[in-house]
């Protein structure tokens, strides 16, 4: 019995350790079942990751590439002034970069306003007119002319309007289309795309076809305003070669009109002396009583004849004079003058007429060296005609001041005077040959009007300028320089 009982211990206790050990081993299996299950999850994460990684990398890199290849493209655009030019850049090469293989670029041609092809490829010349055809019927192509939009069709993407109708135009499954936009204005469009959906399109290629629509848009506005820009130049161009011209035969034709007048002035000149000698003398004898007795009334009247012949002999020698310089047949004779000394003898003519109005007359002088190369005879001249014109303006007890000084290489000459002025509206036609000031002070004093003019032609024989400043009622200056050499 004790036996027995011996036995039946012993076999329990070795199917107790017996099914510890299989519990043990069932707890350790289950662990390893979920040990692998959360591997192989982990495993499938990790697949689905990589991927995910691998796609984005892709992406990125074709948005690189993309990139990359619009920068490239921009830096040839940026240097294309020529439209057709431009065009050309979009080639086979360009197109599979972007990962494509059909472009179109299409514009509204302005007069008929239809979609006219720019670029194409991948297409042949017969569906590129069959698609012509199509856009420009019922106003078809206005989705593809949307400012700000784009249109994205392929298999992965949501249906859009007009889709199967436009895959069937452009013979493509998979294909992006952007708007080319020109001063604010959408102007035509580019198409991207393959023949099949064997590549899906993202919004990220909308965005690189986006950036090329914009490069084509300012590129287009870019040459256009060159173009206008280029004409607007041509038409300047010529337009002041037509008026050069015309200004070159209007010179001749001043120059042959002033030839024919200097002609005349001195023809008429030279036939008016001839008889005004002849006066002159015959008064002259008169009034010598040789040819018999002279009443005083006679006499009076014969002193008038002779005054007058001899004002018209001033006249007659200024116009001479005037033409002979226009025509270059009087030469300065240039040499070395005291400028002082000739100053002097001036003042020593003038000092008469001044005495008589009570006028002050001074000079002021700031030259270091007192020689100038001038015709003394010719200088001597300019300077009577504007002291004496200044005496004649001026009222009693009036100023004139003769101001010398040095300008660079030349010697500058003031005759300034407190007289009537001159008009605003007429200081620059002092110059002119018988002006007189419109002035009613300047009408009572007698002048024909050729001092002024005769003396700007002497000062131009010299190489020099003059020119006129004046305050109505204040006074007159006259300024001009002479080269020192």
């Amino acid at each position: 019995m004790g036996g027995y009982l011996l036995i039946i211990l012993i076999s329990a206790t070795i199917y107790f350790f017996e099914r510890k050990s299989r519990s043990k081993a069932e707890e350790k299996n289950q662990r390893l079942q979920d040990i692998v299950r959360q591997l192989d999850e982990q495993a499938r994460i990790i697949v689905k990751t990589d991927f995910a990684l691998n796609k984005a990398q892709d992406e990125l890199d074709k948005k690189i590439t993309g990139l990359y290849t619009l920068h490239e493209l921009g830096k040839k655009i940026n240097s294309t002034l020529n439209i057709e030019d431009l065009f050309t850049l979009i080639n086979q090469p360009f197109v599979s970069k972007l990962g494509f293989s059909r472009a179109l670029i299409m514009l509204k041609d302005t007069p008929s306003d239809n979609i006219m092809t720019k670029t194409s490829i991948g297409y042949s010349a017969t569906e590129i007119k069959q698609i012509e055809n199509e856009l420009n019927k019922d106003s078809i192509a206005l989705p593809l002319l949307k400012k700000g939009g784009f249109l994205l069709v392929d298999r992965h993407s949501e249906k859009i309007e007009h889709e199967e109708l436009f895959s069937k135009i452009f013979k493509s499954e998979s294909f992006l289309t952007v708007p080319i936009v020109e001063k604010d204005e959408a102007c035509g469009f580019i198409l991207m795309g393959n023949p099949f959906s064997y590549t899906k399109l993202t919004k990220g290629d909308a965005e690189l076809l986006s950036v090329l629509a914009n490069q084509v848009g300012t590129a287009i506005e870019n040459t256009g305003l060159y173009t206008e820009l280029f004409n607007s130049h041509q038409d300047l161009e010529r337009r002041v070669k037509e008026r050069t011209i015309e200004l070159g035969r209007l010179n001749e034709e001043l120059k042959r009109l002033n030839k024919v007048k200097s002609d005349f002035v001195s023809a008429v000149s030279h036939e008016l002396r001839t008889p005004l000698t002849s006066i002159k003398g015959y008064a002259s004898i008169l009034m010598t009583g040789k040819l018999g007795e002279v009443s005083a009334a006679q006499k009076e009247r014969l002193e008038k004849i002779d005054k007058h012949s001899n004002n018209l002999v001033h006249l007659i020698n200024n116009l001479l004079d005037i033409a002979r310089i226009e025509s270059g047949m009087v030469q300065m004779d240039i040499k070395e003058i005291s400028i002082k000394e000739m100053l002097d003898s001036i003042i020593d003519v003038i000092t008469p007429q001044i005495k008589e109005k009570g006028i002050s007359l001074k000079v002021t002088s700031k030259i270091k060296i007192d020689k100038i190369k001038a015709d003394p005879t010719q200088l001597e001249r300019v300077f009577l005609n504007l002291l004496s014109n200044a005496a004649k303006f001026t009222p009693e007890k009036g100023k004139v001041t003769i101001y010398i000084e040095e300008k660079d290489d030349f010697v500058k000459f003031v005759v300034e005077d407190t007289g009537i002025g001159i008009p605003d509206k007429d200081i620059e036609k002092v110059f002119e040959e018988f002006f007189r000031a419109d002035n009613a002070s300047d009408q009572q004093v007698k002048g024909t009007g050729l001092g002024l003019s005769l003396v700007k032609k002497i000062i131009e024989a010299h190489k020099g300028k003059i020119y006129a400043e004046s305050k109505l009622g204040k006074g007159t200056k006259f300024s001009f320089t002479i080269p020192r050499y």
